[in-house]
Formats: structure tokens, C-alpha cells, sequence
């Protein structure tokens, strides 16, 4: 179905897994959980906060094992074990979302535990970037994942989606909405693990250093020399403090926009449509965004996706019952710039990175990133209290500005290579 005869076998195969997962992303996280657990817990004060602390907590989960899983990854063998042994836990996860008649504490128990699989996988599939191609494809290739996951997930979504949607619009007796979620969440997660096989079968690492023979204790010792000689990376740190500001925004917006726009008045059916509207525009803009990037530099990219999401924050605040046609806004906004910097930003760092310790500096960045997920849903759960939904979004305008501030800083430079030699935390073959 996706052939992409530009890219070679690895590379199409690398860029599937991002097909595969978008699914579970799109119909999953951003879309029916939210909505169905919001309609669960209606009798629950407080209901949208639990659940933006709920995801400050799966974020605080990933952010303590990404670098320790990046770092055992160095080690020869270990990069697809890890993946695969994470990928497995989200799919069971996602699978016992299904079971009928759950409490609501198990549910987002189990929501906790899939969401953990997904992002620990994703820190590994992103670090395949630099097995998969060189430095000089690197934009290219990231790019075209997450425009093909867009384009992709629209596929089971759309035969996902139906059922539920045929429900919301009473053509269906509403005693059929768990059936109709649980038959979504049954096609985002079988097409997950269907797109996930190439990723299994084709790629494999080619950046590693020999197994010791106690690797947990060489893993621990590799993070603690690695912050430090922070100075010696200093660079690869400073853009990852910009990430994890300016991804904040990105972050949020993704996990919990169905929630925010239900605050704010907007109806499910509406909230649906610009779900599809992001994903179909983000399809030609994120492959955009790559060859813009060629022309322009990444650091200039990104800095062109921080300013999008500032006026995303602006037109969200004045987000009313009166205004919903402000959410189709959004929707473009967002579409037009979400693939994109994310995209760019994993490629960007990449190109930044010693190969020895690309494994390990993409598990920092994946804690960079998802601790810019608890600042977010934090903020808001605090604010939302005191302010109300509409004042309490553009407390995100911060994080935007602090990032944007330490991009600045960013050179486009590797570490020196008497840096990397000096380092005598190496393992025993």
C-alpha cells in the first residue's frame, strides 16, 4: 500500500513503523480515549484535571526509563530486543482497554501502561534514524514519517471512526458507544502491529558497542559521565533544553486537545472534523517542511513551527460556545506545522550527535521531551481552577518563549572528536 520508491528498503521499512503508530496516536490517544473516558467519569469533579495529571504521570514514567533504555541500546543486540519488548507491552496494553465493564481506575491503568509501551518504543525507533540513512537524507527521511503516519492513520481512523460517529449522530442506539470504541480501538491496534512487521524484519543496528558483561552498571556509568562532561556536549544540551520547552506546546496540544475543546464548548462532531482536518493537511505540509528545510536550515524551520503554535494559543483563547468556527482555525494552524517541527527537531538533533552515543542522547531527548509534557498539563491543571480554560491556554505561550530563547544559542556543530575519545566509560568486551 505504501511503496515510497524513493527510499530504500530500510528506510521505507523505518518510515512504516511511524504508519503503524500514528494509528494508535490519532484514534487511541488523541481522539476516542479522551471522549470515552470523559463520557465514563461524567459523575467525576474534576474529571479533565485527573486526566491531565494522569498523563503527567505517564510522562514522568518514560522520562526515568528513556535514558536508561538509550543507553543499554548502545550495546550491540539490544536496540530491536528493546523495541520489540516495548511495542508489545503497548499493544497488550491497548488490548485490555477493550475488556468490558471496567472500573475507571483500571482503565487508565491500562491506558498508563500502553502509553508507557508506545513512548519507550518510540525513543528506540527514533534513535534507528541513523541506522537506517545518512546524514544527508536524514530531514528527507524524517519528514516523510510523520507525513505517511498522518496520511496513514487516516485509513484505520476512518474505518475506526464510523461506528462511534453513527452513534454521536443517533443513527445508532447510544448503548452501542462501548461497542463502537472498543471496535475502533480493535483496528488502531491491529493496524499497529501489522505496520510494525517491516520495522521487526528489515531494519537493523548498525551503530554498537560490545556487550559487557554487566550492562545496567556500564549504562548508569555511561548517563553519569555523559552530565558530567556536559560540557563537552554542550551544544547537543542546549538544544534539548529548547526542545523541551517548545515541544511543550506540541505535546499538549496533541494529548490533550479533545479535552481542552470539550471545555471550551466545542461538540464531539466538530471536535472529529478537525481531527481529520489536521491529519490531511499535515500530510503535504510535513513533506513541505522537508524540503523547505533543505533550502532554509532546520533551525529556521523550527523556529517558523514556534510561531505557528503561538497563534494557535492566541485564536484557542478565544475559543467560545459562540466561536466554535475558531476550532477549524486551530485545525489548519496545527496542520500545517505539527508534523513538521517535530519532524525536523528529531532529524536536527540527529545530525548534532557522536554516532557512539546516539543511542543514549536520544533517550535524553526523549526525556526532554516528555518532561515538556508534565510542565504543560501541570500549568493547565492549576490554571483551569483558578482562571477558567480560555485565560489558563496561553500560560503556554512561556514555554514557547524560553525555548525559542535557548534555540538561539544552538550551533550546528558535532562534539569535537578528542571529546568523544577522551570519554573512558567504554564497555568490556
Amino acid at each position: 500500500m505504501f511503496r515510497l520508491k524513493s527510499l530504500t528498503k530500510r528506510e521505507r521499512s523505518w518510515v512504516l513503523y511511524d504508519v503503524a503508530n500514528s494509528a494508535y496516536i490519532l484514534t487511541i490517544v488523541t481522539v476516542l480515549f479522551p471522549i470515552y473516558y470523559l463520557s465514563l467519569a461524567a459523575h467525576i469533579p474534576n474529571r479533565t484535571q485527573i486526566f491531565t495529571f494522569v498523563t503527567a504521570g505517564i510522562v514522568l514514567t518514560d522520562a526515568l526509563l528513556s535514558p536508561l533504555i538509550g543507553s543499554l541500546s548502545n550495546y550491540q543486540g539490544n536496540k530491536k530486543k528493546f523495541f520489540a519488548i516495548f511495542l508489545l507491552i503497548g499493544l497488550i496494553g491497548g488490548f485490555a482497554l477493550i475488556i468490558p465493564g471496567l472500573h475507571i481506575i483500571t482503565l487508565l491503568a491500562f491506558f498508563v501502561i500502553s502509553s508507557i509501551g508506545y513512548n519507550i518504543s518510540i525513543v528506540v525507533y527514533d534513535a534507528f534514524l541513523i541506522d537506517v540513512t545518512d546524514e544527508s537524507r536524514m530531514d528527507k527521511v524524517s519528514s516523510l514519517g510523520y507525513a505517511w503516519g498522518y496520511i496513514g492513520s487516516m485509513i484505520p481512523f476512518t474505518i475506526a471512526i464510523v461506528p462511534y460517529a453513527l452513534v454521536v449522530l443517533e443513527f445508532l442506539p447510544a448503548s452501542l458507544e462501548q461497542l463502537t470504541v472498543g471496535f475502533a480501538f480493535v483496528v488502531a491496534l491491529v493496524w499497529w502491529l501489522v505496520y510494525s512487521i517491516p520495522m521487526l524484519k528489515d531494519v537493523k543496528q548498525d551503530f554498537a558497542i560490545p556487550k559487557p558483561d554487566k550492562p545496567i552498571r556500564f549504562a548508569l556509568r555511561s548517563l553519569k559521565k555523559t552530565f558530567v562532561d556536559m560540557k563537552a556536549y554542550r551544544n547537543i544540551f542546549i538544544f534539548m533544553f529548547a526542545y523541551l520547552f517548545f515541544i511543550d506546546v506540541v505535546n499538549t496540544v496533541i494529548r490533550l486537545a479533545v479535552a481542552i475543546g470539550s471545555d471550551l464548548g466545542v461538540g464531539v462532531t466538530v471536535l472529529l472534523g478537525v481531527v481529520v482536518l489536521v491529519q490531511l493537511i499535515a500530510f503535504p505540509c510535513s513533506i513541505l517542511y522537508g524540503k523547505m528545510t533543505e533550502k532554509f536550515g532546520g533551525k529556521v524551520m523550527i523556529y517558523y513551527g514556534i510561531v505557528i503554535y503561538a497563534l494557535i494559543i492566541g485564536v484557542t483563547h478565544f475559543i467560545n460556545e459562540n466561536t466554535v468556527w475558531l476550532m477549524w482555525v486551530v485545525g489548519i494552524l496545527v496542520g500545517s506545522a505539527q508534523g513538521g517541527i517535530q519532524s525536523i527537531s528529531r532529524s536536527y538533533f540527529a545530525k548534532l550527535l557522536p554516532m557512539e552515543k546516539a543511542n543514549e542522547f536520544f533517550g535524553f531527548f526523549s526525556v526532554f521531551g516528555k518532561f515538556s509534557g508534565i510542565i504543560s498539563p501541570f500549568l493547565l491543571g492549576i490554571f483551569i481552577t483558578v482562571w477558567g480554560t480560555n485565560r489558563a491556554v496561553l500560560t503556554l505561550l512561556l514555554p514557547l518563549l524560553i525555548g525559542a530563547i535557548f534555540l538561539a544559542f544552538v550551533k550546528e556543530e558535532k562534539p569535537e572528536l578528542d571529546d568523544i575519545l577522551a570519554d573512558p566509560v567504554l564497555p568490556e568486551a
